[in-house]
């Protein structure tokens, strides 16, 4: 099995951007909703997105319009992550995967932690799906590890799409969590923090840290 790409999520300052791609991140994630404790403005983005590489920058946002969406690659987004209830609408999913295709498309719902498989139906409308701990209260964010048995056995029965694993991850739980979930993406945001938005210098050294002994050692 091969080492999973990283994806640094919440960055906010391109003090830290620069920092995550010294590192060797694969992905950077900008948080657009306005809810979140680690939502950028418009007027951030641009001094942010001038740090990080087009193909690498990934717009994270809750139950966005698909006019949203179009302004997000109006900005520069290459890739875009969205997070919604499992209730929504596959028309709903479907518009969003016709406005930016899904090979750009980044599927995260928010799955309660008893269901035991993706709806079918959802699955041509991304090639990614980015799967986070549930949250009664929000989406995404908890710091909190989820089913990696779950992950897995999700990633295993549909192998032609990329699988992220989000909730709670760092340099202490990534090699547990890659060898428990096989996951294609790790995606870390809490566990690297100083306070929210804000990344530590000394965390964000031991996760890259902990990526190079993956990369070393056969999964």
């Amino acid at each position: 099995m091969s080492c999973p790409d990283l994806k640094l999520c919440g960055l906010t300052r391109p003090r830290d951007a620069a920092a995550a791609l010294a590192g060797g991140i694969a992905y950077a994630g900008v948080i657009r909703y306005p809810r979140s404790p680690r939502y950028v403005s418009p007027d951030e983005i641009p001094d942010l997105l001038d740090v990080i590489p087009r193909a690498m920058r990934v717009a994270v946002d809750v139950e966005p319009s698909v006019e949203q969406l179009y302004a997000y690659r109006e900005e520069g987004f290459h890739c875009f992550q969205i997070h919604f209830r499992p209730e929504i609408s596959r028309a709903r999913l479907e518009s969003w995967s016709e406005a930016v295709g899904p090979d750009a498309l980044w599927l995260a719902p928010r799955m309660p932690a008893e269901a035991t498989e993706l709806p079918e139906m959802w699955l041509p409308c991304a090639d990614t799906w980015l799967i986070d701990t549930p949250s009664l209260h929000g989406f995404g964010g908890t710091g909190r590890t989820g089913d990696w048995t779950r992950f897995r056995r999700w990633r295993e029965a549909h192998p032609e799409k990329r699988w992220a694993l989000a909730g709670g991850l760092g340099p202490a739980n990534l090699e547990s969590a890659v060898r428990e979930a096989h996951p294609d993406i790790v995606d870390v945001s809490s566990g690297v923090e100083a306070s929210p938005g804000v990344k530590d210098p000394a965390k964000l050294d031991a996760l890259f840290a902990a990526l190079v002994d993956l990369r070393r050692t056969p999964t």
